[in-house]
């Protein structure tokens, strides 16, 4: 019994069950056409100078330039060094970052709750959807969490006690933090808030706090000054503000679904009306956690009104665990607060477990495309979309692990070869949306042109047509 009560086996148990939870998605999971572009930008077959320019545009097609910083592909493009340019070990990357919020949270909360109560706050963020399914995502986001929290703990450790080798620490983290995801900044106001709140009632200046504050920022903007020019000309993002945000506040995406959404966020607004005079009036180290996350919103909106739209759920996903934090923190001010955490939790368990496999946005199934030229004990394939694509396919590992051959042109074609499967992509849904649309005209009028091999037969999925020609 000792070994489970032990803060360490603690962790460890936990964090194991993190990691199992996630690593459930990685088997023929799809992607998007985001994470398209990420894998073809981290190709560890090219230089860095030939990095840049498809991080710039030149990608094989016009579909997204990027907008986040390439930080975190050149993190992609060593991991495909090291253990090979497939997009499962690209999501593992997530999964690995995915799985080590929960220690990261558990070791934050501890400053706020006892042993018990942490473990709730633990097993809320193992059965968060949201940051579930962006654990599989080969995208910066978990990544990106990860790193906030540690950002976060840091700060807290220095407003404990102040010593050199933490603000060193506390200096690259921040610097990297910002670098990764320049609305993390928000996460800095929110800091420089509590600061400003804390003089103003114990007339105590942090200036080694603040001093720290200007050497991060005039490093950051020194390392990224072009990536900040080439942003900070544009006026327009992916994202929309929904008149929807002005109920939900995310909320209904960072709990993956309506009406558990709409539970935590009656939850938090009604614990933040609660503890607003505590929050103005006194300088406590919870009240971080919620200058943060006003920040947040503050800033992501002020910016979207005045500049462009950034009002996408994931650009502020550092806040859902700040967010878990503080109502359980809540939570255990009540004499019943151990069982109002086990309903939440349980509650929670029980919408992740009916939903877990219903991802908002509907990924284009390339795996079942393969798995039908393999039925066929088929391996040759012709694509004839973007470059982006293409790669996307050849790094797919159900491709992979079948020895399957993208033939790039006709002339590959050899006595060998006894069938040659046409995969195209058919108005695919992030192209044009959900409408039910008369097939692509590039995929419906495809003829091989060699009089070798004839057509066989047609396969439609969504977002694909396949054709079949067969050796004559």
């Amino acid at each position: 019994m000792k070994f489970f009560y032990n803060k360490y086996s603690i962790y460890f148990i936990l964090t194991s069950v993190a990691f199992l939870v996630r690593y459930f998605l990685l088997e023929d999971r799809e992607s998007w056409h985001d994470e398209w572009h990420s894998i073809y930008v981290s190709d560890p077959n090219i230089n860095f100078s030939d990095t840049m320019k498809r991080f710039y545009g030149d990608k094989g097609d016009t579909i997204l330039t990027e907008y986040y910083p390439p930080l975190y592909l050149f993190f992609l493009k060593y991991t495909f060094l090291i253990f090979g340019y497939s997009d499962h070990v690209g999501r593992l990357l997530s999964v690995v970052a995915g799985t080590l919020i929960i220690p990261a949270s558990i070791y934050l909360s501890s400053f706020f709750l006892d042993k018990k109560q942490t473990f709730f706050v633990s097993l809320l963020l193992i059965f968060n959807l949201f940051l579930f399914w962006q654990s599989a995502e080969i995208r910066a986001h978990s990544i990106l969490v990860l790193s906030s929290l540690v950002c976060i703990i840091l700060f807290i450790k220095l407003l404990d006690k102040k010593n050199l080798y933490t603000f060193i620490l506390y200096f690259i983290i921040s610097v990297y933090v910002l670098s990764l995801w320049p609305i993390s900044g928000t996460i800095f106001f929110g800091k420089t808030m509590f600061l400003i709140n804390k003089f103003f009632i114990k007339k105590k200046l942090e200036l080694k706090l603040f001093l720290v504050f200007t050497l991060i920022l005039t490093t950051y903007l020194i390392l990224n000054k072009n990536y900040l020019i080439y942003n900070l000309a544009r006026d327009s993002h992916y994202t929309v503000l929904y008149d929807s945000f002005f109920y939900n506040y995310h909320f209904r995406t960072f709990f993956g679904s309506k009406l558990l959404g709409g539970i935590y966020l009656l939850l938090f607004s009604y614990f933040l009306i609660l503890n607003l005079k505590n929050l103005i009036f006194k300088s406590l180290k919870i009240n971080l956690l919620v200058y943060i996350i006003l920040s947040s919103y503050f800033l992501t909106l002020t910016y979207t009104i005045f500049r462009a739209s950034i009002m996408s759920p994931k650009y502020v996903i550092f806040i859902v665990p700040l967010i878990l934090i503080w109502i359980c923190v809540n939570l255990s001010k009540y004499k019943n607060g151990i069982i109002y955490s086990l309903v939440l939790t349980t509650t929670t368990i029980i919408f992740f477990s009916f939903n877990i496999n219903n991802h908002p946005i509907k990924r284009p199934p390339i795996t079942d495309a393969l798995k039908i030229i393999i039925k066929d004990n088929s391996k040759n394939i012709i694509i004839q979309d973007n470059d982006v694509f293409k790669n996307y396919v050849k790094t797919k590992k159900i491709f992979q692990d079948n020895n399957m051959v993208l033939l790039e042109n006709y002339e590959q074609q050899n006595d060998d070869i006894n069938s040659i499967w046409f995969l195209c992509l058919n108005n695919a849904r992030f192209a044009v949306g959900d409408k039910k649309l008369e097939d692509d005209l590039k995929c419906k009028n495809f003829k091989l042109n060699d009089t070798d091999f004839i057509f066989i037969s047609t396969h439609k999925l969504p977002d694909f047509l396949l054709k079949k020609f067969k050796k004559n």
